[in-house]
């Protein structure tokens, strides 16, 4: 690792070796032990590396060849799964000084942006153009433009503007082989299957994003906000089958069981509905009125207009208050050895609700109580937050709440990503002949197995 510095520095880029007593920052994202999660390898050592330019990424990236020394791509360490966690000793090449925005086009709505750059960031340089992102996570304050479309992430305005995904027109890519690939950014292209699209959601395991061009959109003329509450999760649910059944789509939804302590997984508990609709005036007035018919007219009644204000104003702040804990070094002790976890599934709109009571079974029958349990921007998105004690059963039990899913036509995680806590339900996940479609690109893309080692499955 020494002479891996030594070379770095040869080419005047920024670096610093880490032993083992000065690990911490790196050795944890958001894939703690309250989760269920043992860690079975540790690194002894890092070397942390702070590029600031493409060239810079590809000399990392050939010395991490010549060196085979593994290469763990850094954003905003907001990550769940341990996808952005070294699993020996490394590379880590944080990406978070390579934040420029490099030209904003607002009448083709587009902007080409550096990855580190964290997605406020850009959502404010973006608000001097009149314009924004269509993506809004919880973590947006820290969350980098690389990792989000890395995990292919979802944030809260995705029912309209999908996921991370779909802001992407074109990508700039240095390959474990350390060439550098640049993807053309027109909206539609007829020419093949889209490369940019193999990287997003990759994690990393296939090359090191250094640049994105992003859709933009005009901030809206007109934002509603509309609360509703319903005696059980079913009737709510049925409201939203009725919207998704005609069309319907806002902007923004969650849905989701009003629970004021850990609460039994096979109770039924009134649930609350949050719902944006933002765009031009006569639009938003139109989908609010029929969006408040149907949902009145299958049971809901309207909260007053203080709570869905007060929901979208305080949106981000449990991430502010999650990395405060994690700055503070306190974030794995205020659970001690209890369990806490969360599961967020994609399923057909039909089984969301046989998924709830089987997936109520499995927690019950292992005893762990839910916290937080609903859909999230889509009606086919459905999430549980559970706690309890049985921390020998946690990974197990995972594991059979995935497999409901799979066994209903669904998938495993929505926004999240795999990285190492799902890394071995992808063979259940894509199907064995999909799986080793995917172990064949990643072999012929990095044939020393550089990039990202362990995450994905790979």
């Amino acid at each position: 690792m020494d002479k891996l510095v030594e070379a770095l520095k040869e080419h005047s880029i920024q670096c610093r070796l880490l032993e083992k007593a000065d690990l911490g920052p790196y050795l944890y994202d958001g894939l703690r032990r309250y989760r269920g999660f043992e860690r079975h390898t540790e690194p002894s050592k890092l070397v942390v590396v702070y590029p600031k330019s493409t060239d810079e990424v590809v000399y990392v990236v050939r010395y991490a060849n010549m060196f085979k020394v593994p290469i763990v791509p850094v954003g905003g360490m907001t990550g769940l799964m341990g996808g952005a966690i070294p699993l020996t000793d490394s590379i880590m090449l944080d990406m978070r000084k390579m934040n420029r925005v490099l030209e904003v086009r607002p009448e083709d709505r587009l902007v080409v942006c550096e990855a580190g750059i964290t997605l406020a960031e850009l959502d404010e340089r973006l608000s001097k153009e009149g314009l924004m992102l269509g993506h809004d996570p919880w973590t947006k304050q820290y969350a980098t433009v690389g990792g989000s479309i890395a995990t292919n992430g979802m944030g809260y305005t995705a029912a309209s503007y999908g996921s991370m995904r779909r802001q992407v027109l074109g990508l700039e890519v240095v390959l474990p082989t350390a060439e550098v690939l640049g993807t053309r950014y027109v909206e539609d292209s007829s020419t093949g299957p889209s490369l940019a699209n193999l990287f997003i959601g990759s994690e990393g395991v296939l090359g090191v994003i250094t640049k994105a061009v992003l859709r933009v959109y005009p901030i809206p003329e007109k934002r509603m906000f509309l609360g509703y509450r319903f005696p059980s999760f079913e009737e709510g649910f049925r409201a939203l089958q009725r919207l998704s059944g005609v069309g319907l789509t806002p902007t923004s939804l969650e849905y989701g069981e009003v629970l004021d302590e850990p609460s039994d997984p096979l109770g039924d508990y009134e649930s609350e509905l949050f719902i944006m609709v933002e765009g031009v005036a006569e639009e938003v007035d139109a989908k609010t009125r029929r969006i408040s018919e149907i949902v009145e007219r299958c049971g809901g009644v309207k909260t007053d207009d203080t709570w869905p204000h007060d929901f979208w104003r305080r949106r981000h702040e449990v991430a502010q208050r999650f990395m405060n804990h994690v700055l503070k070094g306190d974030i794995d002790r205020l659970w001690g050895d209890n369990i806490f976890d969360f599961i967020h599934v994609s399923l057909p709109i039909s089984k969301v609700l046989e998924y709830r009571r089987l997936s109520g079974e499995v927690l019950s029958r292992n005893r762990f109580l839910i916290v937080d349990r609903g859909v999230w921007r889509h009606p086919e998105n459905f999430s549980i937050a559970y706690v309890g004690q049985a921390r020998d059963n946690a990974l197990k039990m995972l594991k059979e709440l995935l497999a409901t899913a799979h066994s209903l036509g669904g998938s495993m995680e929505y926004c999240h990503g795999v990285g190492i806590r799902l890394a071995d339900m992808m063979a259940y996940e894509h199907g064995v002949p999909g799986f080793k479609l995917l172990q064949r690109i990643k072999n012929v893309l990095d044939p020393n197995n550089i990039m990202n080692p362990g995450k994905l499955g790979f």
